[in-house]
């Protein structure tokens, strides 16, 4: 039997022209009630369009958050990611909506856009947001869901990779294949996922118990793409320094950016240094040798938010705020060379 719109005005205690101009999108709905509607639909498994004629699906809103745009880019990173939430998205009944706010342009006509398109929920991209950045997507009075960054001085559901676990392991992996003097290509771009990749990187370095070890100052700053990354390695390698044995890398477009500088100026990848990257981007697989990194199950990453979003919009979430940390895993490919 199928579900009318009539039986979701009951469940949410609203009338049924309300319910109509909340899935047409029309008329000035309170969030709270707008909210309301769409929790009550997905809790009787109302879906828009064959109950309710010429009614719409509602609209999950993606918004990719722009600071500066040397992080968030059109990589394959971010098209993984989009890809595990237009898919999430399809599969829970709702249309993906996908948008970019760019920080540097006017905020309330782009607030103003956004309130106005009158989405179900916000999944909001904050790898390049501060704190303070989020106020005004809070002010939507919208369900909202964090994805790649969070914040502790705001209670907000946030879906994030463990970097710093990740990076740990990473550098554990270098310390098990033998190496114990170690550096950092350290991304000149400071954001949340860079500082806790390097809270573990420090950290697998102390457990190295050597006085002498010289590691925790063997810290190079690239830039975040392949070019900027080889130009800042090359300026570093024409200062003779002495090299570690083996890099972890803040991603893995700062690692072949760095490895090319190597291989230019004359070192073998891995037989004189080995490296290590994070994220598995598939330029892991293009670079000379092929590099080995901490994989992130992006789609993964972009479905859990979806998933926790929908449950904020039915109501569900019992009143707790939530951190998801997603795991990532070692893909050993040619560029780390065990030395024991």
């Amino acid at each position: 039997m199928r579900v009318t719109a009539k039986e979701v005005a009951r469940q949410a205690g609203v009338s049924a022209s309300t319910v109509s101009l909340v899935f047409q999108n029309k008329g000035s709905i309170r969030p709270e009630v707008r909210q309301k509607v769409f929790a009550a639909a997905a809790a009787i498994g109302y879906r828009p369009g064959g109950s309710a004629a010429g009614a719409a699906q509602p609209v999950i809103q993606l918004v990719l958050y722009k600071k500066h745009g040397k992080v968030v880019s059109d990589t394959p990173f971010f098209e993984n990611l989009i890809k595990g939430i237009s898919d999430r998205v399809q599969a829970l009944g709702y249309q993906l909506r996908i948008t970019y706010y760019y920080a540097a342009q006017d905020a309330a006509e782009q607030l103003r856009s956004l309130q106005n398109s009158r989405p179900a929920g916000l999944l909001l991209l904050t790898t390049e947001m501060h704190t303070r950045d989020l106020d005004a997507f809070e002010a939507l009075g919208l369900p909202l869901v964090l994805l790649d960054n969070w914040f502790p001085a705001k209670s907000c559901d946030a879906v994030v990779i463990d970097n710093l676990r990740g990076a740990y392991h990473a550098v554990q992996f270098l310390i098990q294949c033998g190496h114990t003097r170690l550096g950092y290509l350290s991304s000149k771009v400071d954001i949340r996922n860079f500082t806790e990749r390097r809270e573990g990187y420090l950290a697998a370095v102390r457990s190295l118990k050597d006085p002498h070890n010289d590691s925790a100052q063997r810290i190079v700053r690239v830039g975040t793409t392949v070019e900027s990354a080889c130009a800042d390695m090359t300026a570093y390698l024409a200062t003779d320094p002495v090299l570690p044995t083996a890099f972890f890398a803040d991603n893995d477009l700062i690692a072949a950016g760095c490895l090319r500088a190597l291989r230019r100026a004359g070192y073998r990848v891995p037989e004189d240094i080995s490296l290590i990257g994070f994220d598995d981007m598939s330029i892991c697989e293009l670079t000379e040798p092929p590099l080995t990194t901490m994989a992130v199950p992006k789609e993964r990453l972009g479905a859990l938010a979806v998933d926790r979003l929908d449950r904020r919009i039915r109501g569900e979430t019992g009143g707790e705020t939530i951190r998801l940390l997603v795991q990532p895993e070692i893909v050993v490919r040619a560029s780390v060379r065990p030395i024991h």
